[in-house]
């Protein structure tokens, strides 16, 4: 019966290890998409005006929709910009290329940075 006990035992962490080891992410998989680094102004603020300014332009006649005008209004929810452009959300009234939203992502993961 211990024999049992110690055989099952063995097999269940067996089990537990190999799956853990199967379940640990490729590092290769990890790496950034970003290969160049996404400039605010010459990239991310020409979006935000063209592509969010007729809601998020400050003047309150969206309810709920922050105020992108600034820089320091875009990179104080610049985590909040990531995911509603890559889940589709905004634009309300329309959509962003892939690359577009590449972009916003990128600069987002490098911090939101003034350049």
């Amino acid at each position: 019966m211990r024999n049992k006990k110690l055989i099952v035992t063995g097999f269940i962490l067996t089990l537990l290890v190999w799956s853990c080891e199967y379940n640990v992410e490729d590092e290769n998989l990890m790496t950034s998409q970003c290969e160049e680094e996404v400039s605010y102004s010459t990239t991310i603020r020409p979006l935000i005006n063209s592509r969010c300014m007729p809601c998020h332009n400050g003047d309150g006649s969206e309810p709920f929709a922050p105020d992108l005008t600034t820089y320091n209004g875009v990179a104080g929810i610049a985590s909040l910009v990531k995911e509603v452009t890559e889940t589709g959300r905004m634009p309300k009234n329309g959509t962003l290329t892939d690359q577009e939203i590449e972009d916003i992502g990128c600069w987002v993961d490098a911090g939101a940075p003034e350049n």
